[in-house]
């Protein structure tokens, strides 16, 4: 989290040191937030756990939240066409009362899945650069100049990756996406 400390911004660090003590595990931040098509105050901030006790650490972060059951989704994710497997996790999306800048995405994965996870994260964090300018500038279309509907920005998003991350550019089939929100918990 040190890498990232500046981007964070004080309360947004505090908040998150104070999240992985009480959580007594890593916090481990992906996507735009460790690349620079992060846009303070717009972007919001994605986050993985891997803990080998799921239930508990779902009813520490329901506690520590103050959400409930219902803000939780389950997961099922196919991390890459190449790589069959199915991987259950769940997903909780965040925003503070306090800060309403403060708007994260929290998933929680199973141990035995560490590896496949790993990889993804280590993916994400690391596009090519062409993939970080494509990104900035549909960002900045969406966040600074308003161009773009909500719909339209994670529709095209969504797409880029997913061409990216198949290695090939075909028509996006929501029905075929590779992460599938389905049951509350």
């Amino acid at each position: 989290m040190e890498d990232i400390k500046d981007r964070l911004g004080e309360y947004k660090y505090n908040f998150f040191t104070d999240l992985q003590n009480y959580l007594n595990t890593e916090l481990l931040f992906f996507g735009s937030i460790k690349r620079i098509d992060f846009f303070e105050n717009a972007s919001d901030i994605d986050i993985i756990v891997i803990t080998d006790n799921v239930n508990s650490l779902l009813s520490k972060l329901k506690n520590y939240l103050k959400v409930t059951n219902t803000s939780i989704q389950k997961i099922y994710q196919q991390f890459s066409i190449y790589d069959r497997g199915i991987v259950t996790g769940y997903k909780l999306k965040y925003k503070n009362d306090d800060d309403p800048n403060l708007v994260f995405d929290i998933l929680i994965y199973d141990e035995k899945n560490r590896n496949v996870i790993m990889k993804n994260i280590n993916d994400i964090n690391n596009l090519p650069s062409y993939m970080i300018l494509i990104l900035y500038i549909l960002k900045f279309l969406y966040y600074k100049l308003g161009l773009l509907t909500n719909y339209i920005y994670t529709n095209i998003k969504t797409y880029i990756f997913h061409c990216y991350f198949n290695k090939k550019l075909k028509k996006y089939d929501h029905e075929h996406a590779t992460t599938i929100m389905l049951d509350n918990f």
